[in-house]
């Protein structure tokens, strides 16, 4: 398992809360597209911070690099959009998963 964590961080709270708006509606246009390619699942979190910074996590769990490959071309797509009119950002770190409890 390939796992991606992308740290958001964003000027205000509209723009982490219109970030979250887009996704939540257009979702169902890309992650149909991202199982297929090998997304197995994805998790969002909102960080809890003091310095009243306004982020979120998200983890995106892929089937292998292949998968993560295939889907960059996707991710790219909706980054495209969103970039233009939310500034934010974007930290991403990649890793293997080497165990887990679950």
């Amino acid at each position: 398992m390939l796992i991606n964590i992308t740290i958001q961080t964003f000027m205000s709270e509209n723009e982490l809360e219109l970030s979250q708006s887009r996704w939540e509606s257009s979702k169902d246009k890309y992650l149909p597209r991202l199982y297929t390619l090998g997304l197995e699942r994805f998790t969002t979190t909102r960080i809890w911070t003091k310095a009243d910074k306004h982020s979120l996590a998200h983890v995106w769990e892929y089937r292998d690099k292949e998968a993560m490959d295939n889907c960059m071309p996707i991710w790219s797509e909706i980054e495209a959009t969103w970039r233009e009119t939310i500034i934010m950002k974007t930290t991403s770190y990649r890793g293997v998963q080497i165990s887990c409890d679950a």
